[in-house]
């Protein structure tokens, strides 16, 4: 993509046999590893073809793939209550966690040293020998979102019963971020000053972390699922309908500011991926439509294609020159950015 306009190119679209859950792309951008909803735990090769190979299976169905930043370790889970520690190499795996209740998030952090599991309300870490390191108290509410600040031993786990900040080393422990309401969402900005998080009563809660202060922004029509940092770190995107509020945080930031609002989905938006830089950013609805917009540049779509049904996961590359599309027909579909 280039500044003046951009453009999604239909790859390839590979039937998986059911609908994705999630996805996570190699460090290289070649490879997907892609949980299903019937519990197939599926890797997906990106060459001049798809391919595909199924490689395990969680029981009832999987939840959740995470993959090494910079590394040859994946993690799933899923409603079987097993968290696996995969070897990319050999496609080997071995169970690290097993409970009563459903691991639903996962993810590395940056440095790739340790893996966040969120069990039910009780953040677990554990190390690349997959030993467990840490298990936090239970939060108030169920996990809904973990997210590892940038360059920190820290780690937000969002939920029913607000946000909390969670850290190992130098000593452990934990921080409340005491709000009324239930978190949604915890996203980071770039250089880990700002916390977002989407809430349940239709608004969007900040926190200035390095000076304690807070702020909100209120006025959605629904509850807001979806909160991302654009790549260059200025503008927050989020979804709480079917259209798309852009705060800009340039200058003196949002508050008291009018947010940009992008209307072009015809039905409630459930996915939003930013580009790792730049300012672009893809959205999908239950109206089918994936739509590429240049945030700050225009307020209509850059690009659009209509998805074989509504869409599941939406994953940039971290190179950002790929983009995973899956959908709940059982397909997943590869664009060139």
């Amino acid at each position: 993509m280039n500044a003046v306009a951009g453009q999604l190119t239909l790859r390839g679209r590979i039937e998986l046999g059911d609908y994705p859950v999630d996805v996570a792309w190699s460090p290289d951008g070649n490879a997907l590893v892609v949980a299903c909803g019937a519990g197939y735990i599926v890797r997906v090769g990106v060459g001049t073809e798809l391919t595909s190979r199924t490689i395990g299976s969680h029981g009832a169905g999987a939840l959740a793939v995470t993959w090494q930043k910079a590394g040859h370790l994946i993690a799933t889970s899923g409603q079987d209550g097993v968290v696996l520690l995969w070897d990319a190499r050999t496609l080997e795996s071995r169970a690290i966690h097993t409970a009563k209740e459903w691991s639903e998030h996962l993810v590395f952090a940056d440095n790739g040293r340790l893996l966040a599991v969120s069990t039910g309300r009780v953040l677990h870490l554990f190390d690349t020998a997959g030993e467990l390191r840490a298990s936090f108290d239970p939060q108030p509410g169920s996990i809904a979102a973990v997210a590892w600040r940038p360059k920190s031993n820290e780690i937000a786990a969002a939920g029913n019963g607000g946000m909390r900040l969670h850290r190992l080393d130098p000593a452990p422990g934990s921080r409340d971020y005491p709000w009324r309401g239930a978190c949604l969402t915890a996203r980071w900005n770039a250089d880990g000053r700002l916390l977002a998080a989407g809430m349940q009563d239709g608004s969007v809660h900040l926190w200035y972390v390095t000076s304690g202060t807070e702020s909100q922004m209120q006025g959605y029509g629904a509850k807001v699922i979806a909160t991302e940092w654009s790549g260059n770190g200025r503008y927050l995107a989020t979804a709480g309908g079917s259209s798309l509020i852009v705060w800009d945080f340039s200058g003196k930031g949002p508050e008291g500011s009018e947010p940009i609002e992008l209307r072009s989905h015809s039905e409630r938006i459930s996915a939003l991926a930013c580009r790792p830089t730049g300012t672009w950013m893809v959205s999908a609805a239950r109206d089918r439509r994936l739509l590429l917009w240049r945030m700050g540049a225009s307020d209509t779509p850059q690009d659009a294609h209509l998805l074989a049904d509504e869409c599941t996961v939406l994953r940039y590359a971290r190179g950002g020159d790929r983009l995973a599309v899956g959908d709940a027909r059982g397909g997943l579909s590869i664009f060139d950015c």
